[in-house]
């Protein structure tokens, strides 16, 4: 009706919130493993200057901290990096790199770069690390780079939630997520070091914080509160909704807190939640409805309904749109929460291909269930 490209208008909300630029997956969430365009490769090379026979693969690295030797491979033997085994003349090795620097100093500095696929046969991998208390806690990221970051770079870095520009310069803190990749062994060997351990997507779903979540909200919401001789409460809804938002903020701080959850099984337990629900809900309101339809009184409800379902989301629309610039996809969002609409806003995320409406529905959803719940009260001590 307005002329909104959905799909367009949800992915420049997802660059916004993901603070410009190549938009990356925020710790734990579906797709936060996707490798994307690496500026960086594997290349094999044979070794053929005397100046690195002798030399382990450590030293190596402090010496030249922006290439790692991942495998070497001697005659019918293959030595993983994890031995650190010396080189020898005549040994092809495997150095990951940027594809400038191998082009353009590996030749000259190692030897002639051959076709070796058991030097390059290693399996590249994107985890989350978080950063415990450690020595290396309070350092900018050059000097953790050239200290623990053998084999691996750093693609995306978080704190508090909050995607971060990853600059030289940029100290690290206590908590703040450094998303790496590289082998299985060297982002091990990182993760150790900043006495973490790596935290990768998995099919594996841990369901068990997701139940304590729903356990807490449904008591918080049946907990009732008597003010003036009414009582209120929350309601098993808007208590989920508020203990899945507290939930989800810890886990913004904390990725490994709540376990893997798998993005099918996320997809799969709500949409079988939403469908039950409309299900329970039709089966038990049904019924009542049908029967208090006779004579005028249909109309009246029609004509009521209408106007209270769709005049007060259209208003906050027609505000949020043209007088607050809002996003229109986060925007729409918003408006389903007032309405607490479900559906809507899955059918809003499904028009969009993106999940942001889902950023706009929380709040809204809580503060229209809380003041319901008193107009109700109200108006049912004016009848």
């Amino acid at each position: 009706m307005f002329g909104v490209n959905a799909i367009k208008s949800g992915k420049e909300a997802e660059v916004e919130f993901g603070g410009g630029g190549e938009s990356e997956a925020l710790p734990s969430t579906a797709g936060f493993s996707k490798m994307g365009v690496m500026p960086m490769d594997i290349r094999a090379y044979k070794v053929e200057h005397e100046e690195l026979v002798g030399k382990t693969v450590e030293e190596l690295f402090r010496k030249y901290p922006r290439a790692a030797v991942l495998k070497v491979v001697r005659g019918d033997e293959v030595i993983d990096a994890s031995d650190n085994p010396a080189l020898q003349l005549g040994d092809v090795i495997g150095v990951r790199g940027r594809y400038d620097g191998l082009i353009e100093n590996s030749a000259k500095m190692v030897g002639a770069e051959v076709d070796e696929p058991r030097a390059r046969d290693v399996e590249i991998e994107v985890a989350d690390v978080i950063v415990g208390k450690s020595e290396y806690a309070g350092k900018s990221l050059q000097e953790l780079g050239e200290s623990i970051g053998f084999g691996v770079n750093l693609k995306a870095m978080f704190r508090q939630g909050n995607p971060l520009p990853h600059l030289p310069e940029t100290i690290v803190e206590v908590g703040d997520v450094l998303r790496l990749v590289g082998s299985d062994f060297c982002v091990q060997h990182a993760a150790t070091k900043l006495n973490s351990k790596p935290i990768v997507e998995s099919t594996v779903t841990e369901t068990f914080y997701l139940a304590v979540s729903l356990l807490i909200g449904y008591v918080c919401g049946k907990l009732s509160v008597t003010l003036g001789g009414i009582p209120f409460a929350l309601g098993t809804s808007a208590g989920c909704m508020l203990t899945g938002i507290m939930f989800a903020y810890f886990r913004t701080r904390n990725p490994a807190f709540g376990g893997p959850m798998s993005e099918g099984a996320r997809s799969f337990l709500q949409d079988i939640g939403l469908s039950l629900f409309v299900a329970v809900l039709a089966s038990s309101v049904g019924p009542k409805i049908l029967a208090s339809f006779q004579g005028t009184v249909v109309i009246k409800i029609a004509a009521l309904g209408l106007l209270a379902a769709l005049v007060p989301p259209f208003l906050a629309w027609l505000y949020g749109f043209y007088f607050r610039k809002m996003n229109p996809v986060l925007l729409a969002g918003a408006c389903a929460g007032a309405r607490n609409s479900t559906p809507a806003m899955k059918g809003i995320s499904d028009e969009a291909q993106s999940d942001i409406p889902a950023i706009g529905y929380p709040v809204p959803y809580a503060l229209t269930s809380m003041v319901v719940l008193i107009l109700g009260y109200i108006a049912m001590v004016i009848s």
